[in-house]
Parts: C-alpha cells; structure tokens; sequence
C-alpha cells in the first residue's frame, strides 16, 4: 500500500506518463513518431544528424541545460521537471532538462544525455566517458536541489508558510527526478545494456510488474516443488475438510436412527378388567405399515391427569399430558394401549393395560376411557381417588390391534361397550388425516343412556361422508329409542356395511360378543383372516374357542401344584386357575398387565410339566419352542414347574 501511495504521488504520475512516451519512442524505434508532438526545432536539437547540422558541442548543451534551472546547473522549473526511475529519469531528466532549458530560453538546446544512450552500445571510449562525466553532473545537480529543497522545507515548516513549503517539496522532486535520472545513465554505461531494455525494465518496475527480488533464503521445497509451508497449509485444510465430512455423516446417522425410531414405536389400546380379569385379547399380528411391535413399550414415567370427563353413567376418560406442556415423550399407533401402575391399598403395585381413545394425531395428551368395574381393583381406584392434577405412572404404548388407513381401503369396525374405545382413536385419525377410504363403525350399547362418544360420532358423520355409523340397543324397552334393537348379528351386518366381504374387520368386546360376531362374518362371506379382534375380560374358560396350536390338558384337580423354582415357593393349582393365580397367592411377583394373553408381560419359563393356554398371541413361535408360557393363561391338571 505503501508503494501504491508512492507510485501515485504527482510527481510519480507525470514520472510515469514521460517513461511511457519514452518506451513508446523506443519499442516504435522511429524518431518520426514524436513529430506530430514535437516542433521542428525541438526534433533537429535532438537529431541533428538527420537535418546535417552536425552534432552540437556538449559544453554548450550543457550550459544550455544548466542555464534552464532556477536552482543551479542542471536544474529546472517545477513546472519541467521530469518522472524519477530509471526509464524516467532518462527521458524527464535527460530530454526534459534540456527541454525545459529550450522552454526557459527559448531557443533550441544543445543533444542532451538521453540520444547518446541511445546509440549504446557502439558509442567511443571517449564519448562515453563524457556521457558518465554529463551524467555525474546531473547526480550533483540533483543532490543539490535536494539539499537547497530540504532547507526551505525546514524554514518554512517553522513558519507555517504553506505555499513555500509546497514550493520547497517541488523543488525535492526536481532534484530527484535530476539525481535519477543521471543515475540511471550511469547504471546503463556500467551493464552496457540496450536502452530498449532498460526501458522496459524500468516500465515493469513501476508497474509491478518485476518479480521480486531474490532474499538469499529461498524456502526449502517438498516433493513437488511444493515449500513445506505450502504442504503445511494444505494438510491442515484437508484434516479440517475430512472432519467437517465426518461430522455431516454422522450427524446424518444420528438423524435416521431417531427417524427410525419414532416411526418404530407403536400405540396401544385395551379396556378395563375386573380386579382378577383381563383386558384384550388379540388376534393374530397383522401386517400393517407401518408395523407395530410386538412387544411393550420402553419408555416408563409419570404423566399428570389434565382432564377427567364423564362420557357415560360409570365410564369416565382421563386425559393424561406431561406436567411441563410439552410433548408425549412417546408415539402410539390407533388401536394400542398403554399400561398404568398404581398402589390402590397404599402398597401393592398394581398394573392394568387401557386402551387409547385419543388420535395419535394429538400429541400433547392422550385418553384413556375406562369403564368402572365393581370387583375391579384399578378401575374402581381411578374412579373414585383419581382427580385432575393427580400424576399417575405409565408404559409407553404397545399393542397390535392397530389401523392407520395404509392396511385396506375399507374397514368395519365392530365394538360393544368401553370396547368402542380402540375404534374411537381410528375414527379421529382416520378423520384428522383426511382418509379417503370407507369406514363403518356399528357398536351396541345396553341403553341409550349407556351410549359413549355419541355427540362426537354424529359430528364426524356429518363432517366425513365417508365415516358411517350405527348403533344398536341391546335393552331398548321403556326408552323410547327409534333405532336398531337387539345384539349385532349378520343381518345388522348385511345391512349396515355394504359389501362386507372385501371390509378389513375390527371387533372389540366381550368375549361371548366376539364369537358371536365372528359366526356372523364367517356367515356373510368375510375371510377369517381379515378379521382382528381384541377381546377384554377373561373369556368363559367353556365358551373359549379351541386352539389347535396349545398344549391340551384336562381339567386341573385340586392335587396339581405349581413350584416356583426360582423363589422356591408353591402353590396349589385349582380348577381353572391360572400359574399366575397361584403366584399371586404364594406371594410371587410375576410381571403382569392384562391378564388376557394380549400385552406378553407375564412371559415366564416352563421347566417342567405341561399347561393349556386359551389365548397366546403374545408369543411367538420360537418363544412357543423354547418353552415359554403366560402365566395368566397357563393352567394344568398336573404338576408343574417355572422359571419364576
């Protein structure tokens, strides 16, 4: 910047505008081209050859251009004074002094430093030493006009005169535009160089354009040529590339495990039990998408009752969100339920599985709407003690009675009671998404008193043509109900879901409902396999459908026994009660929630012995072959031994 401030200074500019005329003259090599910028006169003082006048006595030429200063010899006006630098000098020193002295007598000067150079190298010995002794002179004179320049400058710096100053600092530029250009004079008779290259020298020096000069301690190389700083940088800038890379992808990773884990979880349903009796009872996995899992969820923590709302004679919903308002910390799938744990004697842990009315579409709460049991230990605890502001535990969701609208373009759901519940929570999302598909909801209810969500449902009618729903009264008389009477059967069906047959079934109830409805569906055409069915309460050990896949065992006599290997406890096995009954009474914990076969919580190891289980659609086929049983399902008319 510092040289870009020198170079611009006036006297560098008009510097720079003589040495580019100069170097124009001598790259076109005809004196002819200044004609058109010089006069006559001017031209023959400086090549008198060309007119015969002979060459011009140098003393002369010199008392000329040392007469055309006001400074002393070789001096000249500031308003003549020529650029500094080596082409410069030559030509705003060298011509232009002489110049300058033409322009101050007005008449023509004698040959000046600059066409002797020019004939370099094939002038004399002695010739050129009377440039040198012309060119020493011109360094004097220019030493001297620094040195007079520099006193004004002092003397006018201590009065503040500012015009001399300007003068005096005008007068410096004279003197080293006159010191320069003797010197480069010099420096050419010294190298012995073509004037033609010291002018282009000289233009590229003061355009930059010169590569710098060697320092003598040129940086050592590396393969390649390359300096070792240079590898250095390069090195240091690729680590940070590689990093930098490395952490996208990583951040990427992190980004499709969490994806994979929100889309993994899955929701839940189930009603409410008796104290002793279970909640669903499911059909079949059903491939769906996207799939839900099988087994419970992970996440356990409280979450605090925001709302309880009365939707029926003895059924309430309990609204449950995280006390600092933000989101559920868990997903669910419609038709999932989740699994409470409470202490209704103060002591004993006690955990039941409720289905989810509420659509995964909220994410800020959900609902459960449990029906209060008379001998049901839980339900008659969250009915009575349970209030708004209260904080209860709960498991993430899990379940498989599930339905998103992506598994069938049609759906009948099918439910009787609290087990409209599931149905409920697909209803609203299908609804909130927007679902183009058919869905037919027919429910029973006692009376129509009894009825839950009723409001909400003719809503969604009327919002939704493609929603349906029917209802039926089971005990219509002196209630003056104008609709369907009577249990659901395969007329109702006939005529309330047209085109049965190609409709995914959902049905949900009690365990007598649920064969019932499944004779119907078989009747009307519907293929077994799209029928799923989740069934709470502990289905009549003599209504309950065979399976071909358990382990037949007669009645249980009051002799059985169940030892509890790992506790080392027993228990008696009595009729029609279950490995987990006997638990219960020998005091061992046995992890359980539904107590219907459906949540797989009481999973447990059988040792020895053999049981009957009427529903195991929690465990899998390699569970089945490694001997695993559920205890809430598990009973047997011989001893028996347990992992528990």
């Amino acid at each position: 910047m510092d040289r870009l401030r020198h170079n611009l200074r006036p006297g560098r500019l008009s510097s720079i505008a003589a040495g580019s005329a100069a170097l124009v003259l001598v790259l076109v090599g005809s004196p002819r081209a200044l004609l058109g910028q010089i006069s006559e006169e001017e031209h023959r003082s400086h090549h008198p050859e060309q007119y015969g006048d002979g060459t011009e006595k140098e003393g002369e030429g010199s008392r000329g251009r040392d007469a055309g200063g006001p400074g002393g010899p070789g001096q000249r006006g500031p308003g003549q004074r020529g650029p500094g630098g080596m082409m410069g000098g030559m030509m705003g020193g060298m011509m232009g002094g002489g110049m300058g002295a033409m322009g101050g007598r007005g008449v023509p000067a004698q040959k000046p430093l600059y066409p002797s150079l020019m004939e370099l190298p094939d002038l004399p010995l002695e010739r050129r030493e009377q440039v040198q002794r012309e060119a020493h002179e011109r360094m004097k004179a220019g030493a001297a006009l620094l040195s007079n320049g520099l006193e004004r400058l002092s003397a006018s710096a201590a009065t503040d005169d500012f015009a001399a100053m300007q003068e005096a600092s005008a007068l410096m530029r004279e003197g080293l535009a006159e010191f320069d250009s003797g010197l480069a004079a010099h420096r050419a008779l010294a190298e012995g160089k073509a004037p033609r290259n010291v002018a282009l020298r000289w233009f590229k020096r003061e355009m930059n354009l010169l590569p710098p000069p060697a320092s003598g301690h040129e940086p050592s190389n590396g393969p390649w040529g390359l300096s070792l700083f240079h590898w250095f940088v390069m090195v240091l800038l690729g680590t940070f590339a590689g990093v930098m890379i490395g952490m996208y992808f990583f951040k990427m990773r992190r980004a499709s495990e969490l994806l994979a884990r929100i889309t993994a979880v899955t929701p839940a349903v189930a009603p409410d039990p008796p104290d002793d009796a279970a909640t669903p009872a499911t059909a079949p996995p059903v491939v769906a998408a996207p799939s839900p899992p099988a087994s419970m969820g992970t996440w356990t923590g409280r979450l605090r009752v925001s709302r309880v709302l009365e939707e029926a004679p003895g059924v309430k919903t309990f609204r449950l969100a995280a006390s600092d308002g933000s989101p559920l910390p868990f997903e669910f799938i419609p038709g999932q339920f989740a699994r409470l744990a409470v202490t209704p004697d103060g002591s004993r842990t006690v955990k039941r599985a409720y289905t989810i009315a509420s659509s995964p579409t909220h994410r800020d709460f959900i609902e459960l709407t449990v029906k209060r049991e008379p001998e049901g230990l839980v339900s008659r605890f969250l009915h009575d003690r349970v209030a708004e502001g209260d904080e209860l535990e709960i498991t993430a969701p899990s379940g498989r009675f599930t339905f998103t609208g992506d598994e069938a373009d049609a759906i009948a759901l099918i439910g009787a009671g609290v087990g409209i519940t599931p149905l409920m929570s697909v209803l609203r999302y299908l609804a909130d998404r927007g679902w183009s598909g058919e869905a037919h909801l027919v429910v029973s209810h006692r009376t129509p008193d009894a009825q839950i969500f009723a409001d909400e449902l003719s809503v969604l009618v009327r919002r939704h043509p493609n929603i349906h729903v029917v209802t039926t009264i089971t005990r219509p008389d002196g209630t003056g109900w104008k609709g369907p009477a009577g249990r659901i059967d395969a007329e109702l069906l006939r005529r309330s879901v047209p085109d049965i047959a190609r409709c995914r079934v959902h049905i949900c109830g009690p365990a007598p409902m649920m064969a019932a409805t499944r004779s119907a569906l078989a009747e009307l055409g519907v293929a077994d396999e799209s029928v799923h069915v989740e069934a709470f309460g502990p289905p009549p050990r003599d209504a309950a459908v065979p399976r071909a896949d358990t382990v037949s065992e007669p009645t249980a006599p009051a002799s059985a026994n169940v030892t509890f290997r790992a506790s080392g406890k027993s228990a008696p096995l009595g009729a029609g009660r279950t490995v987990l009954d006997a638990a219960d009474d020998a005091g061992v914990e046995i992890e359980n929630s539904c107590r219907s076969g459906t949540c797989g919580t009481c999973k447990v190891k059988l040792l020895e012995g053999s049981v009957s289980m009427e529903c195991e659609d929690s465990l899998e086929p390699e569970e089945k072959a490694a001997g695993m049983i559920l205890a809430c399902q598990a009973v047997s008319g011989a001893d028996v031994v347990v992992d528990a």
